[in-house]
């Protein structure tokens, strides 16, 4: 008899800790638990009848690194120049899989940013028609918003998105010849990440 008991104490205590075990779990489980999906309403969009959908949040592991970036300061604010091909295929408005390292950069200089809004606004170069990259440009921000938007100690901030197409252009898309500038071109196309420089009164 004393030996039915303790066997079935046993076996009773083997299976509450299968059942922690599950609970805790360190697999699938607790990874979804940690980036579940949150609401996209700190992104504004230059666009209003984009859907919204939801966002995972991550923690980028290169969030350390922020060298190598171009950055100037304006009377806009500290505006991160991040180069379109270095974040999207030709034509493309989805981020390729080498894009978070340059993101990863611009994030940890948000982090570090005073209060304020983030803007984010798409540029294209002067090749093509006008709607069609006032598109492109609109859409290529709206993507590096989201991202910035799934980052831990980013995500809460408030991000405005816009695109200004091929009507900004940092340097000339043409030589002073009126031949094609494609080293211009290429500079041009960019996505900037406009940092407050001082926080809002208030």
């Amino acid at each position: 008899m004393r030996t039915a008991i303790v066997l079935i104490g046993g076996l009773m205590l083997t299976a509450g800790c299968s059942k922690g075990e599950e609970a805790a779990g360190t697999g699938g489980q607790s990874l979804d638990a940690a980036t579940a999906p949150m609401s996209t309403a700190g992104v504004e969009t230059g666009n209003p009848s984009a859907p919204s959908g939801s966002m995972r949040a991550d923690v980028s592991a290169l969030a350390g690194d922020t060298s190598g970036l171009n950055v100037r300061v304006t009377d806009m604010g500290t505006i991160i120049d991040l180069a379109a091909d270095a974040l999207f295929d030709f034509d493309k408005s989805t981020l390729t899989s080498v894009a978070e390292a340059e993101l990863a950069k611009a994030a940890e200089l948000i982090r570090r940013a005073p209060p304020g809004a983030i803007q984010v606004i798409g540029h294209t170069d002067s090749k093509g028609d006008d709607a069609y990259n006032q598109k492109l440009s609109e859409a290529r921000a709206k993507t590096v918003a989201e991202w910035f938007g799934r980052q831990v100690g980013v995500r809460q901030r408030e991000f405005q998105v816009s695109g200004k197409g091929e009507t900004a252009p940092i340097v000339p898309n043409e030589t002073a010849g009126g031949t094609d500038n494609p080293v211009g071109r290429a500079k041009n196309r960019r996505v900037e990440v406009v940092l407050p420089t001082t926080a809002p009164p208030g």
